[in-house]
């Protein structure tokens, strides 16, 4: 009886040390694979946002039968000469419009105030003001037959810095 007794302790220890192995195993794997998760998501977050091309800015800022104007793309940039984006002047021949779209080429991805602005003569001035822009502002207004003036503006999300850009003339009348 001794020994079935001693035999039935040295099996329990036994199955307690297999168990704790068995979980520690169990541990260590859910811990490297939170790890490995961990990093994957750092990874993911710390990639930058997927530029748009100035096509693309267009397309969804517009619509579609946009196109760019002789004389329609400026550089938006900061009081240093760092350039942030570009401002585009496009018109669509089908309906009369004109449409005017800020592009951020710094701070793509990140919520920052844009502003696209476009004046016709004898027609006023258009203004849209995105505050939290990740990507681009348009506006667009009826210019046909209209000599047009365009810029843009787009501010940094973390400094009271910003760039602007944009053709304070008029030109492309007709």
């Amino acid at each position: 009886m001794l020994i079935d007794s001693n035999r039935s302790r040295a099996t329990a220890i036994h199955r307690r040390r297999a168990t704790m192995a068995a979980t520690g195993r169990r541990i260590t794997t859910t811990t490297a694979a939170l790890v490995v998760s961990a990093t994957a998501l750092v990874a993911v977050q710390s990639t930058p946002a997927y530029a748009h091309t100035r096509n693309e800015a267009v397309l969804y800022g517009c619509g579609s039968g946009y196109g760019i104007v002789s004389d329609g793309v400026r550089a938006v940039k900061t009081s240093n000469g760092t350039t942030w984006g570009e401002v585009i002047l496009t018109y669509n021949a089908s309906n009369g419009y004109n449409c005017v779209v800020t592009r951020k080429t710094a701070y793509h991805g990140t919520a920052s105030p844009v502003t696209a602005n476009l004046r016709l003569q004898f027609s006023g001035e258009f203004e849209k003001r995105d505050d939290y822009a990740e990507h681009w502002e348009s506006v667009k207004a009826r210019g046909a037959g209209m000599c047009a003036q365009y810029w843009g503006a787009i501010a940094n999300p973390y400094a009271g810095v910003s760039a602007a850009g944009g053709r304070y003339t008029w030109g492309n009348c007709g």
